[in-house]
Formats: C-alpha cells, sequence, structure tokens
C-alpha cells in the first residue's frame, strides 16, 4: 500500500494537491479487496497498514530540512509520520465500517507501531543506535548513491542484521522478523491474532 504513495513522492508530485488526495481512493480501492475476498469465502483477512515513513532513510534523504521543528526527537519527519498515521486511521475506520458476518474476522496490522517501536527502541530489538535512520546499502546509507543495487550477494553491507532498513526504502530480514513476531504475537494486531487462533 505504501507503494501506491511512493511512486507519487519518487515522481516529486505535490503532497498537497496530488499525493494526500490519494488516500482516500487507496482506501477505497483496498475496501473493494477485502470484500472481493470476503465473497471468495475468506473467513480472516489481515489488512496491513503502512509504517512511518517519516523514519525510512530514503524518504529522509529525499526531503532533508534545516528546520530541526521538521524532525521527532527520533530524527524522524514529522510531517511524513503523519501521513503514514492519516493513512492508517482512515484504513482502521474502512475495516470497522465494511460488511461481514460474525464468521468473518477483519485483521488491522499494525505496521506503523511495530516499526516504531523498533526505530524508538533499537538495542531492545538486536539493533544499532547509530543505523536506526541509515540504511544497510543504496539510498540513505554508508554507501549513498542511486545507482548502487542492492541484492543477496552483494558484500557492501556485511551486518544486515545490525540494519531496519536494507536499501532505504525496504527492510532487512531482521526488522521484518521483528516486525512479524509483534504482528503475529502481539501486540501489533488489532483484533489479537493469537485470541482468534485460540478461539
Amino acid at each position: 500500500m505504501a507503494n501506491d504513495y511512493n511512486h507519487h513522492f519518487f515522481q516529486n508530485r505535490s503532497f498537497t494537491a496530488e499525493i494526500k488526495p490519494l488516500v482516500p481512493i487507496v482506501i477505497s480501492k483496498i475496501a473493494n479487496a477485502t470484500k472481493v475476498l470476503i465473497d471468495l469465502g475468506a473467513k480472516t483477512v489481515v489488512v496491513p497498514g503502512i509504517p512511518p515513513m517519516g523514519c525510512v532513510p530514503r524518504f529522509l534523504n529525499m526531503f532533508p530540512s534545516k528546520n530541526s521543528g521538521d524532525y521527532d526527537k527520533l530524527g524522524c519527519l514529522k510531517w511524513l509520520n503523519s501521513f503514514s498515521q492519516y493513512h492508517n486511521r482512515a484504513l482502521k475506520r474502512m475495516l470497522q465500517r465494511i460488511p461481514h458476518d460474525h464468521t468473518v474476522t477483519l485483521i488491522y496490522a499494525d505496521y506503523y507501531t511495530a516499526m516504531f517501536t523498533i526505530v524508538r527502541s533499537p538495542l531492545n530489538n538486536g539493533f544499532t543506535k547509530e543505523s536506526v535512520l541509515t540504511a544497510c546499502c543504496g539510498v540513505g546509507g554508508p554507501y549513498n548513491a542511486d545507482s548502487l543495487v542492492c541484492n543477496a550477494t552483494s558484500n557492501l553491507c556485511p551486518e544486515p542484521s545490525r540494519y531496519i532498513s536494507w536499501d532505504g526504502l525496504h527492510l532487512t530480514e531482521a526488522a521484518y522478523r521483528s516486525m512479524s513476531h509483534g504482528v503475529l504475537q502481539g501486540p501489533y494486531a488489532e483484533p489479537a491474532i493469537p485470541s482468534i487462533c485460540s478461539g
């Protein structure tokens, strides 16, 4: 879902005139896809929110600001994180309104809080403090170059498990592992997945 916005950001489209107005359109498409799954017989549908885009190295690299007030105490861009929260609130409202019977469970996967928790407390999650808002390789990392391609055989990132971001946009396996644990085991799913499985 973040890709619905990413490409517009990368094309330098206007945030207020073109990107933010996409939110209801994107939410509507997600609602339609969810309804199709329910009509096809799905009984449990997990719908993820988007992560805190203001903490993503590529966006930090794209939108540098000399105004310290544009950043939160962790170094993330406030306006981009507000946009992520705006999308996620709209998504949660949609999930509450979508028609379904009692046999169907719609789960909101809170990617925002799952990733933000790692950014806020990297040491508790096995990451280094210095690498929180930098990429392992690629844009926004120590090997910052637009043409640099990160791949599995690259030796440009010898310790990817120390980083949250792999290539400035996507997360590392270590970050995804931590986030997925929080979604599957709690507390980053609404309703909690363990309670559904045990019920």
